[in-house]
């Protein structure tokens, strides 16, 4: 036994391919798709967070510029502070005070307070808070340079003082603008991924809907192909399952077909023989013979009609086996004419026995030599023979004739319509004797009308 190759010893060229197609199918199949949609999805919401961050800048900057929010908030720190240094009556001693009654009021954060009085600092929120002095120190280097200053006079017990109010509202609304921004963006980035999913949930719905379609038996529908990962092969895949499936339907079906006119020609067939065999033998049980010849003549007729029986019978029983169905014609080059005569005028003979009057061409037929199957001809004369005891007139004459037309030569069979056929009409014979032609690459012709019928077959020369 041949030891299994390791992936390691395998030649670089190889590897190289396998490598190759790994990411070919990483990149292009639905991981790659999901790759690719989240990467695009962190694009764009980068380069939408990036650049609102400047619009948003120019627009909230415009805002404060042309607006009185920051006075309006910042005045509503300074007369609370105010009121309640009024109402309390405190002393400066009690001024932090102000850190409960603005970390309580109505207007929390976004403003730096301090208090002076006589030139000194006795009070600055920013050093009872530290969070808020290193978030606004650092965005400057002095409270002055970058808040919205507002001053307003205290009265407190022991004399009045000035509180400075440094309104840093302008930073909470940045805050909130910035975090809005990020959060849209988020969104637009996972609401990209989401669609993609839902994108190919739906495909998956649709495949499932088709797959029921064809489940149904309609091999005509087409899966819609949509891209090219592995659900779209899977479509395809299906297409191409449903194309066979449906060639393969429609060669069983052609087969039935087939088997079905096979086994209906041969069944039509053999009771053409059957009948003739009848009817030499009620010649033969009746003694409508004139010579012990004319008995032989008879018996040797009735043992061909046996044997035309059984060769048919083996055809069906070729058929029901599943073998080979038509037989294949066996063409041999002969004198038409002699044949034509020879054939025609055995199976012509019944009629002659039974009453009927057949007129025969003269003897100088034009000689040719053509490739003819003896077994067909003989099919084709049983078939006509017996539509003729069927339709045709026994009180008028078949006649029958041998003529040359063209590059053709032609036997044509006419006679009178009989007024009240004798059996249904299927068509089957006909049908026979325009197959049994055709292997021998010739052709049929009927026409009819005026109460009379003709049949002309065309052998090629």
């Amino acid at each position: 036994m041949t030891p299994r190759t390791p992936s390691s010893s395998r030649p670089s060229g190889e590897r190289g391919i396998a490598l190759a197609d790994f990411w070919e199918k990483l990149w292009h199949g639905l991981r790659g798709e999901l790759l690719r949609t989240i990467l695009l999805a962190v694009t764009v919401s980068i380069l939408l967070y990036t650049g609102l961050q400047p619009v948003s800048r120019v627009v909230l900057q415009s805002f404060y510029t042309n607006s009185d929010f920051l006075q309006n908030k910042t005045d509503a720190v300074g007369t609370l502070i105010q009121q309640n240094v009024a109402e309390s009556g405190i002393s400066s001693r009690q001024v932090r005070r102000i850190t409960d009654w603005y970390s309580h009021g109505d207007q929390p954060g976004g403003c730096i307070l301090r208090v002076e009085k006589d030139g000194v600092v006795i009070y600055d929120s920013a050093l009872n808070n530290v969070e808020y002095y290193r978030t606004y120190s650092q965005a400057s280097k002095t409270l002055d340079e970058s808040a919205y200053l507002r001053t307003y006079p205290l009265e407190f017990s022991d004399g009045s003082a000035t509180l400075y109010a440094y309104g840093y509202f302008d930073f909470a609304v940045d805050e909130a603008v910035r975090t809005a921004e990020f959060w849209l963006c988020l969104v637009l980035g996972i609401g990209i991924v989401l669609w993609a999913v839902w994108k190919k949930l739906n495909y998956m719905e649709t495949l499932e809907q088709s797959i029921r379609v064809l489940e149904g038996g309609q091999l005509d529908y087409k899966v819609p192909v949509r891209g090219t990962d592995e659900l779209a092969q899977m479509a395809q895949s299906l297409n191409e399952m449903s194309a066979s499936l449906k060639q393969q339907m429609e060669q069983v079906q052609q087969a039935q077909q087939q088997r079905y006119e096979l086994v209906t020609s041969l069944s039509h067939d053999l009771r053409t023989p059957l009948t003739a065999q009848l009817g030499y033998l009620e010649l033969l049980a009746e003694h409508r013979y004139q010579t012990p010849q004319q008995h032989d003549d008879y018996l040797n007729k009735c043992v061909r009609s046996c044997q035309s029986v059984i060769e048919l019978s083996n055809g069906l029983f070729r058929i029901a086996s599943g073998e080979a169905s038509r037989r294949e014609p066996r063409l041999e080059a002969l004198d038409a004419p002699e044949v034509f005569l020879q054939v025609f005028a055995e199976k012509l003979s019944l009629l002659e026995e039974q009453g009927w009057q057949v007129q025969y061409p003269e003897a100088d037929c034009p000689a040719c030599t053509l490739q003819l199957d003896v077994d067909a001809l003989c099919r084709i004369a049983d078939n006509l023979v017996s539509n003729l005891q069927k339709y045709a007139d026994p009180a008028q004459p078949v006649r029958f004739g041998i003529t040359r037309e063209g590059d053709s030569l032609c036997v044509r069979l006419s006679n009178a319509v009989r007024a009240t056929p004798q059996g249904d009409s299927h068509g089957v014979g006909l049908k026979n004797v325009e197959a049994m032609m055709a292997q021998m690459h010739g052709r049929v012709r009927r026409s009819e009308g005026g109460g009379s019928f003709c049949l002309t077959l065309y052998f090629p020369l």
